[in-house]
C-alpha cells in the first residue's frame, strides 16, 4: 500500500512538472511570436518615409562614415567605417589607441575577414578576437547612424510605450530592443520620435536615463544621423563627413594599405 501511494504521488509530480514546461514553452512561444506593436510599426514608418523613404534606404551601395566619441574633452574612440550595403563587405579602420592604426576587412553576413595592426597581419586567436570586436563595432556604431532605419529589421522589437512632452514638444516615445548575437544582451534605446518633424530627436540607452539628441545630414537623398550630444554626460559622438556613394575603388575594400581619409 505505501509502495502504491509513492508510486502515485511520482506519477502526479511527473505530470504537474510536464504540465508546467508545457505552459513555460507556450509563454514563450507566444512571447517570441506576439504580433508587432501597431502603433510602434506606423511611427517607424511614418519616420522612415520623412527620411526619404524606405526603397531609397534599401538602393543606397556604399555609406561612409565616422564614429568618434568625446567624453569630457577627451576622444574615447575613433573610428572610419566603408559599408558596402549590397554585398555586406565592410573596412573599418581604429585609430582610438595612440600610435596605433587598426584595419579591419570583412564581410558583415559571414563575419569572415582579416585585420591588419600596423600593417601586419594578426593570425589565430589574435585575428579571431579582432574579428569579433570588428563585428560589435560595426554594430554598435551603425545603430548610431542607422537606427532609426532597422527599426522593423528583423531581431528589433519596438513597444509604444506613450506620449511624452520634452522640450515643449510633443513626442511619441518607444522602447527600441536591438538583439546581438552570439548570447550578448540586448540593447534597450528609450527613442522620442517628434510628431512635427517625424525623426527621431532623443534617446536614451538601457538603464542610463541621460539623454542622447540626435541630428541629422542628408547624403545620396537620405536622413542619416550626423552628431548626438549627451549634455549630463558631457559626451558628443561625431559621426563625421557621412556619405552614400554609388561608386567606389575596390582597393578600399581589399587592400590594407589603401585608407578612408583618401576617399573623395
Amino acid at each position: 500500500m505505501v509502495f502504491k501511494n509513492r508510486m502515485e504521488m511520482k506519477t502526479k509530480i511527473c505530470v504537474y512538472v510536464a504540465l508546467a514546461a508545457i505552459l513555460t514553452v507556450t509563454a514563450v512561444t507566444r512571447v517570441l511570436t506576439a504580433a508587432p506593436d501597431a502603433q510602434a510599426v506606423e511611427i517607424a514608418r511614418g519616420m522612415m518615409q520623412a527620411m526619404g523613404g524606405e526603397s531609397a534606404w534599401k538602393q543606397a551601395r556604399y555609406v561612409r562614415f565616422d564614429f568618434r566619441l568625446t567624453v569630457r574633452g577627451q576622444v574615447k574612440l575613433a573610428r572610419a567605417h566603408l559599408w558596402d550595403k549590397q554585398t555586406g563587405r565592410y573596412r573599418l579602420e581604429d585609430r582610438s589607441a595612440p600610435g596605433q592604426v587598426v584595419v579591419m576587412l570583412f564581410n558583415i553576413s559571414g563575419q569572415q575577414g582579416t585585420t591588419y595592426v600596423n600593417g601586419k597581419k594578426l593570425e589565430g586567436p589574435a585575428a579571431a578576437t579582432a574579428l569579433k570586436g570588428a563585428c560589435r563595432a560595426y554594430r554598435t556604431d551603425i545603430d548610431w547612424l542607422a537606427l532609426p532605419w532597422d527599426w522593423l529589421a528583423p531581431g528589433v522589437h519596438l513597444k509604444y510605450v506613450g506620449e511624452k512632452s520634452l522640450q515643449e514638444q510633443t513626442f511619441d516615445l518607444v522602447e527600441v530592443t536591438v538583439d546581438r548575437p552570439a548570447g550578448a544582451p540586448a540593447t534597450r534605446y528609450s527613442s522620442y520620435v517628434s510628431r512635427r518633424s517625424h525623426l527621431l530627436e532623443h534617446c536614451s540607452v538601457g538603464a542610463d536615463t541621460s539623454l542622447w539628441d540626435w541630428q541629422y545630414a542628408t547624403a545620396g537623398g537620405i536622413q542619416l544621423a550626423a552628431d548626438h550630444t549627451n549634455t549630463q554626460r558631457r559626451s558628443s559622438i561625431s559621426m563625421g563627413n557621412v556619405r552614400v556613394l554609388d561608386k567606389v575603388d575596390d582597393a578600399f575594400l581589399t587592400d590594407p594599405e589603401h585608407r578612408l581619409a583618401m576617399l573623395k
